[in-house]
C-alpha cells in the first residue's frame, strides 16, 4: 500500500511539474501573438494614416475651395442643381439615397421657378405606355421625348424629400391648363407605390380626388398585368391600357393611349375628368377629348427659386 502511495506522489509531482511547463509556453506564445497582433495593427494605422495624408495633401493642391457645403453632397433632385446654379433644361445625374445608386432625370429648369424633375412626359404619341408591372417598376421611353421615370425611382424621389407635383396639360386646341398639389408620395414597391396625394390648387380642376366615388389619393398602382384595383369585376390597367393609380376605375389616367386626335369608342386615352369641354363626353355619338402633351415634375415642397 506504501509503495503505491510513493508512486502515485511521484507521478503527482511529475504532472505538476509538466503543468508549470507548458503554462510557461503558452504564457510565451500568448504574449508573442499579442505582440503580432498589436504589430500588425501598428502598421496597419500607419499605412491609413500616410494614405489619409497623402490625398489630404493632394485634395489641398488640386481641389477648388467651396464655399458652401452643399456643393460637397451629390444633387438628390433637380432642385440642388438650381442651388448649384444650373439653369439649363436637360439630363441629368441624381442621388436621393446613396444606399440605392444614381440615376438620370429631365430636369425642367427654365419654367415656374425651375427645379423641376419630371417625371412623366406625353409629346407625340412614339412611346406606348401599355406596359408591363416590370415596365413601370424600371421606367421607360427617352428622357428627353417620351417616357416613365420609373415606380422605384419616384419612390426614392418622395421618400428623400417632401415633393410637390405639377402636371401640365395642353389640348389639341391649344387650350393648356395645369394642375399642382402640395403633397405627393408615392410607396415602395412592397405597398404596391401606393399614391399620396392632396391638396390641390391649379386652372385644370381637381381629377385626381373628383369625388367619393372616383379618388386616386391612397390608391395602388395597377398595371395590364396586376391587377391591384378597386374594381371588382375586372383590371382596370388592362381594359384601359396602361399602368395608373386605378380607383374603380378612373377620373384622371395620364398614362392612357396617345390619340392625334378626339376618338369615339372605350376612353382609353389620356384623361382628365375635370377638364373645360368634358361633359360633353357622356352623349355616345360625341368624340373624346385628346390631350397633345402631359407632363408630371416634381420639387421639394420648401424650394425657394
Amino acid at each position: 500500500m506504501q509503495m503505491k502511495l510513493n508512486r502515485m506522489s511521484v507521478s503527482l509531482r511529475n504532472a505538476r511539474s509538466q503543468i508549470s511547463v507548458l503554462q510557461g509556453r503558452l504564457e510565451g506564445l500568448n504574449l508573442l501573438n499579442m505582440e503580432n497582433v498589436q504589430s500588425m495593427v501598428d502598421r496597419r494605422v500607419e499605412n491609413i494614416t500616410g494614405t489619409v495624408n497623402r490625398l489630404s495633401s493632394t485634395c489641398n493642391t488640386q481641389c477648388a475651395v467651396q464655399n458652401s457645403p452643399q456643393f460637397l453632397l451629390a444633387p438628390r433632385n433637380c432642385s440642388d442643381y438650381n442651388v448649384l446654379e444650373t439653369r439649363k433644361n436637360g439630363v441629368y445625374r441624381v442621388t436621393p439615397d446613396p444606399r440605392n445608386g444614381t440615376f438620370e432625370v429631365f430636369c425642367e429648369m427654365e419654367s415656374y421657378g425651375g427645379g423641376w424633375t419630371v417625371i412623366q412626359q406625353r409629346l407625340d404619341g412614339s412611346v406606348s405606355f401599355n406596359r408591363t408591372w416590370t415596365e413601370y417598376k424600371k421606367g421607360f421611353g427617352n428622357l428627353r421625348g417620351e417616357f416613365w421615370l420609373g415606380n422605384d425611382h419616384i419612390h426614392l424621389l418622395t421618400k428623400a424629400k417632401d415633393m410637390t407635383l405639377r402636371i401640365e396639360l395642353e389640348d389639341f386646341e391649344g387650350v393648356r391648363e395645369y394642375a399642382k398639389y402640395d403633397q405627393f408620395y408615392v410607396a415602395n414597391e412592397f405597398l404596391h407605390y401606393r399614391l399620396s396625394i392632396s391638396g390641390y390648387s391649379g386652372t385644370a380642376g381637381n381629377a385626381i380626388s373628383f369625388n367619393k366615388h372616383f379618388n386616386h389619393d391612397q390608391k395602388f398602382f395597377s398595371t395590364p398585368d396586376l391587377d391591384n384595383d378597386m374594381y371588382p369585376s375586372g383590371n382596370c390597367g388592362a381594359y384601359y391600357s396602361s399602368g395608373w393609380w386605378f380607383d374603380a376605375c378612373m377620373s384622371a389616367n395620364l398614362n392612357g393611349k396617345y390619340y392625334h386626335k378626339r376618338y369615339k369608342g372605350v376612353r382609353n386615352g389620356i384623361f382628365w375628368g375635370t377638364w373645360h369641354n368634358m361633359s360633353t363626353e357622356y352623349y355616345p355619338t360625341n368624340y373624346r377629348q385628346a390631350f397633345k402633351t402631359v407632363k408630371m415634375m416634381i420639387r421639394p415642397k420648401n424650394y425657394a427659386p
